[in-house]
């Protein structure tokens, strides 16, 4: 239902959240290899986060991404609407132009229920729920068991 590009803004900006509640910021190249995300898309997704005042950014030595507010001020939804829009929440899964509650394609009122329940998760969590998760060791944004900086 996320496209890969919200999946890939999602988990870095956690990344940028966990570094940043340690005061550090993070360049692209981290991002990426820590990730496992291509290079060049990370790019371009995390500029598009700094342009929508998502995350931000600082250039030369000491710079990288950080937090342009709390992860607790950043919602999943807030996310999900910047990058893909709300379309998602709103499509018929056969594809019809015309699905509704009123003219309803077979799958719709199972996939109604589905996307009601993501929506509220979306619009109950936040960035700093995520990295919450992430600290206790139960949840996990890279295949690495642990995320720790690149030296």
């Amino acid at each position: 239902m996320l496209s890969k590009t919200v999946e890939y803004a999602l988990r870095a900006i956690v990344y940028v959240a966990l570094n940043d509640s340690k005061g550090q910021k993070v360049g692209i190249k981290e991002i990426a290899n820590v990730l496992e995300l291509p290079l060049h898309f990370m790019g371009k997704i995390l500029q598009d986060l700094v342009r929508k005042g998502i995350i931000a950014s600082v250039k030369g030595p000491h710079g990288g991404f950080y937090m342009h507010r709390p992860a607790s001020d950043v919602g999943i939804l807030e996310v999900v609407k910047t990058i893909d829009g709300l379309e998602a929440f709103k499509k018929c899964g056969m594809g019809m132009k015309q699905c509704s509650d009123s003219h309803p394609c077979p799958l719709h009122d199972d996939i109604k229920m589905y996307r009601e329940r993501l929506l509220k998760v979306f619009k109950s969590k936040t960035i700093q729920d995520l990295v919450d998760g992430v600290n206790t060791g139960k949840y996990f944004i890279t295949n690495l068991q642990q995320v720790a900086p690149i030296a």
